[in-house]
Parts: C-alpha cells; sequence; structure tokens
C-alpha cells in the first residue's frame, strides 16, 4: 500500500468526515465529492472558498443533490498532486486548501464554477490574502510616473515570469531572469519606472495574461515621484 504525503491536522479531520460520509452511503472508499462536502468545515479550505464567493450551504446541498448518482474515485491521486504542489511552495505538509485547488480540475469542481469561483480565484487569495473583486490597487496619489512591481507567489512558474518579463516588457533574458530571482528572494521584484499611463497598461496586460494562463502572478504600481525614468 502506497504512503499517503503528510497532512495537516485539519486535513486529517477532513479525510475522516469524508470517509465516514462514505461508508454511510455504502461506499468503502471516499471520493471527491465527499471531501469537497467535508472541506466545507475544514479550516484551511472553507476560508478560501468564502473568499471566492462560495456559499458553503449552496454547496453542500448542490454536492450532496448530485451526489449519489456520481460515480467515485479514490482521494491517493489529489493528495499526490497537492502534495507536489506544497513542495513547490517549499512546504513539506498538505492542507484542505491544497487540496481545494486540486479539486476544480475535477468534476466535482462544476460545482465551485457554478458560484463562479475559479481555481485562480483561490490560488490568489492564498498568494496574496486578497478577497475576489476585492482587488486593493497599490497606487496613490497622481504621480505622473510609476513603478512596475511584481509580487511574489508560491504558485507561478518562475518560467512564466520571465517569459511576461520579456514578452510583456521587452527586457531581455539576463536581465529577465535577474528580476524573476529578486521578486522570488525579496517577494517583489522591480520591472522599472514607467509614465502613469504606459504604467497602467502594463500592468494590465500583465494581469491578462496571467489570468488566462490561470496563474496568481500579481503587478502592483508604486509612485516614482516627479522624475522622468532613467
Amino acid at each position: 500500500m502506497a504512503l499517503l504525503p503528510p497532512c495537516s491536522e485539519t486535513l486529517k479531520r477532513s479525510l475522516q468526515r469524508a470517509t465516514l460520509a462514505a461508508r454511510a452511503q455504502g461506499r468503502t472508499r471516499p471520493g471527491p465529492q465527499d471531501l469537497l462536502i467535508a472541506l466545507t468545515e475544514d479550516e484551511d479550505a472553507s476560508p478560501v472558498m468564502q473568499a471566492c464567493g462560495i456559499d458553503l450551504m449552496r454547496l453542500r446541498r448542490d454536492v450532496e443533490a448530485a451526489g449519489a448518482t456520481e460515480p467515485t474515485t479514490g482521494l491517493g491521486h489529489l493528495l499526490q498532486l497537492a502534495f507536489n504542489e506544497a513542495q513547490l511552495s517549499e512546504r513539506t505538509m498538505v492542507t484542505g486548501a491544497d487540496m481545494l485547488v486540486e479539486l476544480f480540475a475535477e468534476p466535482v469542481g462544476r460545482f465551485l464554477l457554478a458560484q463562479g469561483a475559479t481555481r485562480t480565484d483561490a490560488l490568489v487569495y492564498l498568494s496574496h490574502d486578497t478577497v475576489k473583486g476585492a482587488e486593493v490597487e497599490a497606487e496613490n496619489g497622481e504621480a505622473p510616473y510609476l513603478e512596475v512591481v511584481l509580487l511574489n507567489d508560491p504558485y507561478t512558474p518562475s518560467e512564466f515570469v520571465t517569459f511576461v518579463l520579456e514578452n510583456v516588457l521587452g527586457v531581455g533574458r539576463e536581465r529577465a531572469t535577474a528580476i524573476m530571482f529578486s521578486t522570488h528572494a525579496r517577494k517583489r521584484g522591480s520591472c522599472g519606472v514607467f509614465p502613469r499611463a504606459e504604467a497602467a497598461a502594463l500592468r494590465d496586460k500583465i494581469q491578462s495574461l496571467a489570468a488566462a494562463r490561470q496563474h496568481p502572478l500579481r503587478c502592483v504600481l508604486l509612485p516614482a515621484g516627479d522624475a522622468p525614468p532613467a
């Protein structure tokens, strides 16, 4: 029998709830629908769902209504996928939030999508503590020049960050790599100072491209004073 990846105590309790729910319905093992219901009470996953605009009571009703006719698969592969993502984030333990992210790609994820939530919404909240529909704009005042800054997160691949820097900001590979590493090491990376309108256009293009690729990469604009960029 394959060993399961290390799980947080809250996730262990959620897995136990899912197992009991499956057995109550005469099934020998829990499936994704059992886990999704259990995660509505998970201390790590439920805040993420609420931040994505999910009505937890409605979610439970919808999944329970469809669960009896939905074929189930085991949860081992989901746990392994979640563990792989956790390792990329330099974590050694899987949480309910990690499992929730994986469920978006499963058939049961349709219940999350039906309420307008996406995997990207979940990753943005986990990465930047930003609730869906309440993005905070970092720029203030009317500074004519703004600094374009990338915010680090544990989910966006470094290759994508480099791609954005090369193709949106037009920097060379060597500088793009340096900015990418700086973003990771210092939690934010400066992409340069631009006139206000140009900086806003670059920010919007970066955000749109990240959303299209389902990455939580975030770009903010900071006042850079009155001096033109060097």
